[in-house]
């Protein structure tokens, strides 16, 4: 993955937090007259600003701007796995659907994979707990064979595709990481939302719960669409690189006497 393309996602999604935060804080009647807290400061007299201090203000404001939207951004990815669940249960039915093919070639990697694919596929058969912790212990229990699957399939498709082929496989990657980033975004604003108007500083809950709601159902379509065309291309990608390699063994197997 390219830097810039990551620092381009994290401005976005930042970006996208900061400016949903803005009808709250408008909501809220928080507008702070900076003004005024310079004058206190005794950094301004009346209206007007000394020159050299209003130049420095202004650039260590917006140095502090940039950083913020980035570091937004990173956090927000970070704490995208909290959504790891719903991506699972994605994966899980893309495996059901290339599970002819598939079984073949877990048996050719078998030293690193089966393992993981067997645990994987017989945990995520399993009903849920219906205790809270429980479901956090019974996730985890599949996180890691998850994660060692998906990066295992990437790199396999990485290390044998052409340029043409990692072209679309990063696209669908960066859009995935992005859409995952706001879906928390989203999430994390529902929950402000709903805190706020328990504390009676927003309109009634009864008002602010279908919206959060609504949001949350947003949320679930924005990580498993980007997702569910990841797999699409993952998975496709890696059928072609696989029928590449068989195709020729069969054709240098000698023929059955």
């Amino acid at each position: 993955m390219q830097i810039d393309r990551r620092f381009a996602d994290y401005a976005l999604t930042g970006g996208f937090f900061l400016i949903c935060q803005l009808p709250i804080l408008w909501i809220l009647d928080y507008r702070p007259n900076i003004g005024d807290v310079l004058k206190e400061l005794g950094l301004a007299t009346g209206i007007e600003l000394n020159p050299i201090i209003t130049g420095i203000i202004t650039g260590f404001a917006s140095a502090l701007a940039v950083i913020a939207v980035f570091v937004v951004g990173l956090i927000l990815d970070l704490s995208a796995s909290i959504f790891r669940w719903h991506e699972m249960k994605v994966f899980a039915r893309h495996l059901d659907h290339n599970s002819e093919w598939m079984t073949a070639f877990i048996e050719a990697h078998k030293a690193y994979c089966r393992p993981d694919y067997e645990t994987f596929r017989r945990v995520i058969r399993e009903p849920p707990p219906r205790r809270v912790a429980k479901v956090f212990t019974w996730q985890f229990r599949i996180a890691r064979e998850y994660e060692r699957l998906l990066n295992f399939f990437t790199s396999y498709v990485l290390g044998q595709c052409g340029p043409a082929q990692l072209t679309l496989m990063a696209d669908q990657y960066s859009l995935w990481r992005t859409a995952r980033a706001i879906a928390v975004a989203l999430w994390l604003l529902s929950i402000e939302a709903v805190t706020l108007s328990n504390l009676g500083l927003l309109a009634s809950l009864v008002i602010i719960a279908p919206i959060t709601w609504a949001i949350l159902g947003l949320c679930l379509l924005i990580i498993r669409g980007p997702y569910s065309r990841l797999c699409f291309t993952l998975f496709s990608l890696l059928y072609t690189v696989c029928e590449k390699q068989i195709v020729p063994q069969k054709n240098a197997e000698p023929p059955a006497p």
